[in-house]
């Protein structure tokens, strides 16, 4: 079981009407599709390349396509680096939905056979698996088991702190480097 919350993927790059976008590498792109939505030049700038957040002082002066808005701005991590963009609209006309693109990438990744779909979503170009809790979170002892609780949760006399973990809610339970754990809801 490992404990990290980003898995890297690849993307291909598409220059769309002269923007480019990523979308994720290997799932089959339908032209049609994007040729009766209004784009009129499509070409595949390059495949299966790595991306990761930009510089913000890019990011002021770099406008989207008019039907594919950017939900964020990514760089090609090479000699150097390209500005693309994310667009969850164009995904969504591809049909690249969550689930797509986890049938996808789960035959060769181990680390998301065991997710579900529903955990997963992409942000700075990788895939997220489940969602930060929005506060510290403490693994404790109960006198029986190893629990998550909130760090600003009060404790029972047979309760003690062990460490403070960072990690992210999946499937219902706390997934760290210590494993998988059951949070305690008071």
């Amino acid at each position: 079981m490992s404990f990290e919350r980003e898995v890297e993927i690849p993307f291909d790059v598409l220059k769309l009407d002269d923007y480019t976008y990523v979308v994720p590498h290997g799932i089959r792109v339908d032209t049609d599709i994007l040729v009766r939505s209004g784009v009129d030049n499509i070409s595949l700038v390059n495949r299966n390349v790595t991306v990761g957040p930009a510089d913000s002082d890019a990011s002021a002066s770099f406008d989207s396509h008019p039907l594919f808005p950017a939900d964020e701005l990514l760089s090609v991590k090479s000699v150097n680096p390209k500005l693309v963009r994310y667009s969850n609209e164009l995904l969504k006309l591809l049909g690249m939905t969550i689930e797509v693109i986890y049938d996808h990438f789960s035959e060769a990744n181990e680390k998301i056979q065991q997710i579900d779909p529903t955990q997963l979503s992409i942000s700075r170009g990788r895939l997220i698996i489940g969602e930060v809790p929005h506060e510290d979170m403490n693994i404790v002892w109960t006198g029986r088991s190893f629990v998550v609780i909130p760090a600003a949760a009060k404790l029972l006399p047979s309760e003690q702190v062990v460490v403070e973990a960072e990690g992210s809610i999946t499937g219902g339970q706390f997934r760290c480097k210590y494993g998988m754990l059951n949070i305690l809801r008071r």
